[in-house]
This record gives C-alpha cells, sequence and structure tokens, in this order.
C-alpha cells in the first residue's frame, strides 16, 4: 500500500467533523428579541460530498496528509442556525431560497449565506519541545452574509471571517502553547467565531430588535473586613 502510494503520488487523506462551539464569542448570546429568521441552505463551493480543505505539512514542507469537509455548506448552515438561536432569535431552516426572494410567511427576517472558504492547514517545524514536535496552523471560514427584511429589501450585507491561529501570537515576551492541536477543533473554533461575530456587527445588530439592556443594580456596600 505504501509502494502503490508513493507510485500514484497520492496522500494519506484524513476527514474532519466540525462542530459548532456554543457560547464560544462573548457577547454574542440572548441579545435579540425572539424575531422569526427564515435560514435557507448556505451555498459555496462545497458539495456534498468531501471537499479538500487544507493540508497537513512535514517540517521539510512536504504535503503528507489530505484534509477533507464532508458537506461543509451544510456544516455551516448548522452552526449558523445553532448561532442565531444561542442569539435569542427563532431560526426557521428552509430547504430552498425562496423565488421571490422575501421572507416566506410566518417569518420577519431572511438570512442567506455564502460559505467563500473553509481552510485549514498545520504545519510541523523541526524543532521539538517538552510537549512534542513544534508547529503552527491556521484556520479560516470566510462567509457572505445577507440579511433582508419582510419586503425583500437587503438591510444588512458583509462578509465576516472568522480565524483561528495556533499557537497564539505572542504578548510582549510571553510565548503561549498552542490551544488546539488538531484541525478539526481548529477549523470548528473558526466556524464558530465566523457565526459568532455575527451577532456583534453593529449594522446585523440595528437591523434586528435587541432585548433591553437591564440597568445596572446598585452594589451592596462592601463589609469591612474584620482584620485591621
Amino acid at each position: 500500500m505504501a509502494l502503490m502510494l508513493a507510485l500514484t503520488g497520492c496522500k494519506p487523506r484524513t476527514r474532519i467533523d466540525l462542530h459548532y462551539l456554543p457560547d464560544f464569542v462573548p457577547g454574542s448570546q440572548n441579545i435579540f428579541r425572539p424575531a422569526k429568521i427564515a435560514v435557507p441552505p448556505t451555498i459555496g463551493n462545497f458539495g456534498s460530498g468531501d471537499s479538500e480543505t487544507g493540508m497537513i505539512y512535514a517540517a521539510d514542507g512536504t504535503a503528507e496528509n489530505t484534509l477533507v469537509v464532508a458537506d461543509g455548506a451544510h456544516a455551516f448552515n448548522i452552526a449558523l442556525t445553532k448561532g442565531l438561536a444561542d442569539a435569542g432569535l427563532v431560526p426557521l431552516a428552509l430547504d430552498s431560497n425562496p423565488v421571490d426572494g422575501k421572507p416566506p410567511e410566518g417569518s420577519d427576517f431572511l438570512l442567506t449565506s455564502e460559505l467563500e472558504q473553509l481552510e485549514v492547514n498545520k504545519r510541523f517545524g523541526a524543532d521539538e519541545t517538552v510537549h512534542g514536535q513544534y508547529f503552527t496552523m491556521k484556520a479560516v471560514v470566510r462567509v457572505k452574509y445577507q440579511l433582508k427584511n419582510r419586503d425583500g429589501a437587503v438591510i444588512y450585507s458583509d462578509e465576516i471571517s472568522g480565524i483561528e491561529n495556533e499557537p497564539p501570537n505572542p504578548v510582549g515576551a510571553e510565548v503561549f502553547l498552542p490551544l488546539e492541536t488538531e484541525p478539526a477543533e481548529s477549523l470548528s473554533v473558526a466556524l464558530s467565531r465566523a457565526v459568532g461575530l455575527l451577532m456583534l456587527q453593529p449594522k446585523f445588530r440595528d437591523a434586528l430588535p435587541m432585548r433591553p439592556i437591564a440597568a445596572a443594580q446598585p452594589s451592596s456596600p462592601t463589609p469591612q473586613s474584620a482584620h485591621p
């Protein structure tokens, strides 16, 4: 088998299973009133089968493993509906995009999404540390969103990228260890960011009914310590 792979130039293929991480982006939960928002299937150049989404590179730069995702657009669509629900909205999954471009009866808004990039690459280095062989990894999920009101008018449109870099960028002289070591986890983090960051966009928030911000409660006096 090894000889056959070498002769044909084929590389091992590893399938990545994506999943949404709830409550991952701070400030993106329970911020909207429960408006009904229709969500058609996500479009993009990712078919229902396996799509190549990146590589694992050896220390000498050789691509040694191909990373693939099964039906990446559908996986993203599932994450999007979960993210909208976490934000307080009521997502209604559709089988297709309405022909007239308007929200179907019983919904207030229509949110379409186009998955433009779904990529993760892991590159090993020559150095060895106490935690194993050094590596860098970058995952990117880029999506184009469009929100329409009941009349079919576009009230929000933008492109958002969720990015995850491993190891995290150093701060001053402090160097951090990788938070994620597996491409599947790194790409799932980027996917969750691409969903959660949508909820933080000012124009997206302006287009949807927001929950009122609770008035800050006066703090009670701090009790005096018994120690001098």
